[in-house]
């Protein structure tokens, strides 16, 4: 079937019938790729979604420019941000390939072309959560899979230059430069020491307590940033207060800081900024994340061994 490809030099009046895009975002990344997307198509009309099961300062800050924010906590939210997002679109553009509410939108929608962007380390770690065997929860109410929305995509927008990928090579569209900051830091010699937070376990959250608190005294931080998922507080650490992501939040740090020295566990943090000037990226080695660090080792990320001093 062809599909008529309206030029640029639209009248109003037929730009205003042509057919919108959906863009659904569940993250603050996402929504910052989202965002970026959205200026290339500049053109077109697009119902920007922002799905989140959780609502936070940071969340708010994301999605203020979304046209619909819905938080999906229960059974009945989730039927009405279906019900809302369901209907015939050009283009449906997605990051998160196996949640199930984009799954049933994607099923229960009408589209010419789907489009995806990363969601983070995710898409290029090769024992990741797309890369593994599909498992069930990564099927919707309607049959569509995890795997349907990673091969079916045309085009797959991404912040990685890596030899893994999981979209097909031939289908990447690379984002330059996305992180770079507008802002010279200031001339004065001092260093932030900044601690990014982990969710090392879902079920026993002592486990990432215990983890943080040990490496955020070994270290003496200036600053700790917690994960996006988490929920408990570290006592004795002065929490880096901000709605902004790590990588915009550093232009609040060069006000007061010439240089940023970074501490994380496996944030893909360390892929973003690891060539940005006046930022040095180091990851904590530790057993308990082997794998996905020997991953980023690979990518070209820095591991220490931190001494604890027991």
């Amino acid at each position: 079937m062809i599909f008529e490809s309206f030029p640029l030099s639209l009248d109003k009046k037929r730009k205003e019938n042509y057919m919108e895009n959906l863009i659904i975002a569940t993250t603050p990344l996402q929504a910052k790729i989202a965002n970026y997307i959205q200026n290339l198509y500049s053109e077109e009309k697009f119902l920007k979604v922002y799905l989140t099961p959780v609502m936070n300062e940071r969340q708010e800050h994301y999605s203020r420019d979304f046209d619909l924010v819905l938080h999906v906590a229960d059974e009945a939210t989730y039927e009405q941000a279906l019900n809302e997002c369901a209907k015939e679109f050009d283009k449906i553009f997605y990051a998160s390939f196996d949640n199930p509410l984009i799954l049933d939108i994607v099923a229960c929608s009408k589209h010419k072309q789907l489009m995806s962007f990363d969601d983070g380390y995710a898409d290029i770690y090769p024992k990741g959560m797309y890369a593994l065997p599909l498992n069930y929860r990564q099927v919707g109410k309607y049959g569509l899979t995890r795997d349907d929305l990673i091969n079916n995509t045309e085009k797959h927008y991404t912040l990685y230059n890596s030899d893994f990928h999981v979209v097909a090579k031939e289908k990447l569209e690379y984002l330059e430069d996305f992180f770079e900051l507008d802002i010279e830091p200031v001339k004065n010699g001092k260093t932030a020491k900044v601690l990014l937070g982990q969710n090392f376990s879902e079920e026993d959250e002592r486990i990432s307590v215990n983890f943080i608190t040990t490496y955020a005294k070994a270290l003496n931080v200036d600053y700790y940033v917690p994960h996006p998922k988490e929920q408990f507080k570290i006592d004795n650490v002065k929490y880096l207060v901000t709605p902004l992501i790590f990588e915009d939040a550093l232009v609040e740090l060069f006000k007061e800081y010439e240089f940023v020295e970074v501490y994380h566990f496996t944030s893909s943090v360390s892929l973003h900024l690891k060539n940005t000037p006046n930022v040095s990226v180091k990851g904590i080695a530790v057993q308990y994340y082997n794998d996905r660090q020997n991953e980023l080792r690979r990518q070209g990320c820095e591991f220490v061994h931190v001494t604890l001093g027991w």
